[in-house]
């Protein structure tokens, strides 16, 4: 049976509301994605969903974020007049048809998405990240289910990345478009390797990926990548 090919809007939909707001992430399900990609670090023992350490970037305000109260963040417009918003408040305005991508950023964090996730049963999850220490904390806080798949982010796909997964019993690997290889990703495929690739924006380069056979895609753009869901 043919596996299904997922297009995840990466932060939401970027190119169509501010990145990792509640109204981007609608904006990507109304585009028809199949699952959706967030950033999270924990604030006052709230997890919160942001890529950047600071919020001078994609906010009205300046500052760290471990400098700034969950408080504060809330009063803060993220663009369009929208809010920081939580983990639990995208899962929960998030249909459980689509794939939920939490890509562990800040310290601590494996461990605080493990005491959410099991709250939510009918939903499907991927927790991902470049740091295997929070990937660990996650996996020993949360164990298994079936309804979560861990990943292993890099940025090429390397021999010693296929290797660092194993060693984590991790087989689904996340890695750059710009610098994946054929030969690279024939090679992680023999080896029972699920790949998915970011940031993918142009339809040629997603329909050549997969018709190249890698799990799904990420994309700032999933409006302009819809027409492979006709396909």
């Amino acid at each position: 049976m043919t596996q299904p090919f997922y297009i995840i809007g990466h932060r939401g939909a970027p190119t169509l509301a501010p990145e990792n707001t509640i109204p981007s992430f609608v904006r990507a399900i109304e585009e028809r994605v199949n699952g959706i990609e967030l950033d999270v670090h924990t604030v006052d023992q709230h997890v919160v969903v942001i890529h950047d350490e600071s919020v001078d970037r994609t906010s009205n305000g300046k500052g760290v974020l471990q400098e700034l109260s969950f408080e504060a963040l809330r009063r803060l417009d993220f663009g369009d007049g929208a809010t920081i918003p939580t983990l639990v408040e995208v899962i929960e305005t998030t249909p459980t048809r689509i794939l939920i991508n939490v890509e562990l950023k800040g310290r601590n964090s494996g461990k605080a998405v493990a005491q959410i996730l099991p709250n939510y049963p009918m939903h499907r999850f991927m927790v991902s990240s470049f740091h295997r220490r929070e990937l660990i904390e996650f996996t020993k806080e949360f164990g298994t289910e079936s309804n979560t798949e861990i990943a292993l982010l890099g940025v090429r796909l390397t021999v010693e990345l296929m290797e660092d997964a194993q060693s984590l019993d991790i087989k689904t690997l996340n890695v750059s478009s710009k610098l994946l290889k054929a030969k690279q990703l024939s090679r992680a495929q023999k080896g029972g390797f699920r790949i998915y690739v970011y940031t993918v924006n142009k339809v040629s380069r997603a329909r050549q990926l997969r018709d190249a056979g890698v799990s799904g895609l990420f994309t700032d753009d999933p409006a302009k990548l819809r027409v492979l869901l006709d396909e």
